[in-house]
């Protein structure tokens, strides 16, 4: 009987011993894991935010955005807001309307990608709503600083950004360079098809006057606060997009008015 005890008490030791030792290795692997995926990210970020910074020394004027556009004909224009880190060039690929969505300008992988414009937006006819999506990076990159538009006091300080657009001319390639004022600033979220509820995302290709009315009231509706500016039909409207967390499938965005 004593025999017996023993026994069991020394396979228990041991049991417990081996457990601890599986458990420490767990710790140290996942340690290791944890490191080495912030390495990831902090070189990541410092990565894409140096490419970015030499992209935007080139994209101040016309004839460097032009110079772009000869390195990577996906370009479309420049996005820019001030106070953020919102500086980036706009890219359109219409045959894969989601290629940027973790390709650098360059077309290497990125797990911030780059801004680009939704499929159904057109530049030249033009649609009424340009509609560009942005990742809402944790780094801070992207389009995760336009979250500061949840707060009226923000876009009090900063009631427009700039986007700067290429176009075909028959002379050539042109830039038009305007200013867009905040009309709404909004959260919502991706909805299942069958939902009737307003959906922005769906407003990118049209040019008709119906379709024009009902996206600014829906989007009036959904913003956070009235910016006491209601756009009028003909008038071009933008949309920076991003990712939010408020909800499942979440979504913040922003539209401007072109400035006349």
């Amino acid at each position: 009987m004593g025999n017996k005890a023993v026994k069991r008490k020394n396979g228990k030791s041991a049991m417990g011993y081996g457990s601890k030792i599986v458990l420490m290795i767990c710790l140290i692997v996942f340690c290791a894991s944890a490191a080495c995926l912030a390495d990831y990210f902090h070189k990541n970020y410092f990565k894409v935010q140096k490419e970015a910074k030499q992209l935007a020394e080139k994209s101040k004027d016309r004839k460097g955005l032009l110079e772009l556009y000869e390195e990577n004909n996906d370009l479309i224009g420049w996005i820019k807001v001030d106070n953020t880190k919102i500086d980036y060039p706009v890219m359109q690929t219409k045959s894969q309307p989601e290629y940027y969505l973790r390709k650098d300008f360059e077309k290497n992988y990125s797990l911030a990608g780059t801004p680009f414009i939704d499929a159904g937006s057109d530049i030249e006819e033009p649609t009424f709503n340009w509609l560009i999506y942005g990742h809402n990076m944790k780094s801070g990159v992207m389009f995760h600083d336009l979250l500061k538009y949840e707060e009226k006091e923000f876009m009090e300080s900063n009631p427009a950004f700039t986007l700067s657009v290429i176009k075909k001319t028959e002379e050539g390639l042109s830039v038009e360079k305007d200013k867009y004022r905040i009309v709404a600033a909004c959260y919502s979220e991706v909805r299942s098809e069958d939902d009737k509820a307003f959906k922005y995302y769906k407003y990118s290709s049209y040019t008709d006057e119906k379709m024009f009315e009902e996206f600014v009231k829906g989007i009036k509706n959904e913003s956070c606060y009235d910016t006491g500016i209601t756009p009028a039909y003909g008038d071009q409207l933008v949309t920076l997009s991003t990712c939010a967390y408020h909800t499942e499938n979440g979504r913040f965005y922003v539209v401007g008015v072109k400035q006349n």
